[in-house]
């Protein structure tokens, strides 16, 4: 499998505190990955050293000259009085017909084309940034909180889109089940650092319980032995 990102060493401090510290992983092609921690833990501001909108103290991002990465951009970059339409073909460089085609897998189309983003409500503002990530022709999206605030239709045709996608991704979420439908590699950050491992997030909480009963057994069978 196709190696198409890596971090090693990431470090990340704000102040006196430790964000991120020897942060390493590895990241292939095709892998469809949710990212979960406690609030706090790095999660957000991986994603930002990995798109390129925050820098790291310390370590190396190591992207392969395959790697086309797109993310799910958390502000708006719309200019006033815009359109749909002018949005896209204007931030992809995409002729008017491909954009519309890409617009019309998220339900954007006819009138809603030619309607100014200003007058749309939040779930179809966030329809159209996942159109001009995928006009940019990624293998590998970063998507923090992407099913923050999303009417169930929007939260669908998202939770398709991820499915048909062909390539990776990294999502941050707190919606264990949106996470379960969608991936199947769990990244955790914790303490700075960060595990990865090759099973859904149902799989992986149920193997640090076992990991945890291990330890736990070992243990107190140490201390039978004292």
């Amino acid at each position: 499998m196709s190696v198409l990102l890596q971090i090693k060493g990431i470090g990340k401090r704000y102040g006196h505190t430790t964000i991120l510290e020897d942060a390493t992983a590895s990241f292939s092609k095709n892998q469809k990955i949710g990212v979960v921690g406690r609030n706090g833990a790095g999660k957000s501001t991986l994603c930002k050293i990995i798109t390129g909108e925050e820098e790291m103290d310390t370590g190396t991002v190591i992207k392969n000259s395959e790697l086309r990465l797109s993310y799910l951009e958390q502000h708006d970059t719309f200019l006033a009085e815009e359109t749909v339409l002018e949005f896209l073909t204007r931030s992809s460089g995409e002729e008017e017909w491909r954009a519309a085609e890409i617009a019309a897998s998220f339900q954007l189309k006819n009138e809603i084309l030619d309607a100014k983003i200003a007058a749309l409500a939040g779930g179809y503002r966030t329809r159209l940034k996942l159109a001009a990530m995928l006009l940019k022709d990624p293998n590998f999206l970063v998507l923090d909180e992407p099913s923050n605030y999303l009417e169930l239709s929007t939260l669908i045709l998202l939770e398709n889109f991820l499915l048909d996608f062909n390539g990776g991704y990294l999502i941050v979420s707190h919606d264990r089940e949106f996470l379960k439908r969608t991936c199947d590699h769990t990244l955790e950050v914790e303490n700075g650092r960060l595990i990865l491992y090759p099973g859904n997030i149902e799989d992986y909480f149920e193997f640090k319980e076992e990991q945890l009963a291990q330890k736990i057994a070992y243990n107190k069978t140490v201390e039978k032995k004292k």
